[in-house]
């Protein structure tokens, strides 16, 4: 049983540049989520997919169109992660600097972030279970950080794969099931 994570293609939505507020950084994803994506070359890692899931949000149903065609299955529980915006009146920062404070946010469970945090390691450990029990080989169109905290997820059920951070767009990252 093979399962393959692949980022949906990238979108004509930039990353934010300047001083941002948390204001701004919620506007910016706004418009990335509703960005059409580039479509363009793909790498299925040379495996006839017997199955698609796929992220609900537009530029990944594109992609998997693009990359599997008809019969994928749609779902809300491999969307990315979702933030709560910082009461921070105008305070600016870098995007960096943003990603840095969400990152600190999630790991230290603040009280800002915790319902986020939480809601998302419960959809990963359910979309990872649901895929262990299909028990066939399938192809997972999502996002970056999903990709990472859900390839972590199938190590931990005793798949062998990569360790993701940022993972390439349109290209797949192949989990193998060890040896019962």
């Amino acid at each position: 049983m093979q399962i393959g994570l692949i980022r949906h293609f990238p979108v004509t939505e930039a990353m934010p540049r300047g001083w941002l507020s948390s204001d701004d950084l919620h506007q910016w994803q706004q418009r990335y989520d509703a960005a059409e994506p580039v479509l363009g070359d793909f790498d299925l890692g040379g495996v006839q997919w017997q199955a698609c899931l796929c992220s609900d949000q537009p530029r990944a149903i594109a992609t998997a169109a693009r990359v599997y065609g008809e019969g994928v299955e749609h779902t809300a529980l491999l969307r990315e992660a979702r933030f709560a915006r910082f009461r921070t009146g105008g305070l600016r920062l870098p995007f960096g600097a943003w990603k840095w404070l969400l990152r600190l946010s999630w790991m230290s469970g603040h009280a800002s972030q915790r319902h986020c945090r939480d809601e998302f390691r419960t959809r990963v450990a359910t979309v990872a279970d649901r895929l262990v029990a299909m028990d066939r080989d399938v192809l997972v169109v999502s996002h970056a950080g999903m990709m990472a905290w859900l390839g972590a997820a199938l190590r931990q059920r005793g798949f062998a794969g990569p360790s993701l951070r940022v993972a390439r767009h349109a290209q797949a990252y192949l989990y193998r099931r060890q040896s019962r």
